[in-house]
């Protein structure tokens, strides 16, 4: 489709971004964090009250980019009046006692800061890229584990499937990640769900029709 625009009468044609893919944008892109929680394939199986008993912790742990935070997020709103707390490198935010607390990323908190937030914490979630079981212990926690890895090939066709049927424009045909494209990526990738998207926007970016992603 193309737009043409009346400027102090110059006349400019435009086509909208991915019209030729029937998408509205660029599914691989970064999404905000509500669009993470209405897309999430997380399994939360277990955890929807436990946060209401005392001295409970809930541990995301992975490496980068393998889905921690979009967990975290994704049983946040299981909890929605709950603090949730973004904690980035060199951050010392000022901690109020809570009988729940939800914390991304915990490891930019410095040991004994986070001792503090123990003490003033009843029950916890977090992610963290080290497994904190025997500091949380000490800190007199019952702690589940969840390590974060997604592998299994149905859960990645349905992860990627979805953010492409999310922007999607109209009616018709779309561009589809297929189980070759999966075997592809876990290849390049492993279990790293963020190169994979990295590779992915790429690939869409130069797409030149509706046709199957080739990784």
């Amino acid at each position: 489709m193309l737009i043409a625009i009346n400027i102090n009468d110059a006349v400019f044609v435009m086509q909208l971004p991915f019209i030729h893919l029937n998408l509205c944008f660029n599914p691989f892109g970064e999404l905000t964090a509500q669009q993470r929680i209405n897309l999430a394939v997380v399994d939360l199986e277990g955890l929807q009250s436990v946060l209401y008993e005392q001295a409970i912790a809930i541990q995301f742990y992975a490496d980068h980019g393998r889905g921690k935070t979009t967990h975290l997020l994704s049983l946040h709103q299981l909890y929605p009046k709950v603090e949730y707390i973004k904690l980035h490198s060199g951050e010392r935010p000022e901690i109020q006692p809570r009988s729940i607390r939800f914390v991304d990323s915990i490891e930019n908190l410095p040991g004994r800061k986070r001792l503090n937030l123990y003490r003033k914490t009843a029950s916890i979630a977090l992610t963290t890229h080290t497994d904190l079981t025997k500091e949380l212990n000490r800190a007199g926690y019952r702690v589940i584990n969840r390590h974060v890895s997604t592998v299994d090939n149905e859960t990645l066709l349905k992860i990627f499937n979805s953010r492409i049927e999310y922007a999607r424009r109209g009616a018709g045909a779309i561009p589809v990640v297929d189980m070759c494209a999966i075997g592809s990526l876990k290849s390049l990738f492993g279990d790293d769900i963020r190169a994979m998207e990295a590779c992915l926007y790429d690939r869409v970016q130069n797409m030149k029709g509706v046709d199957n992603v080739k990784v």
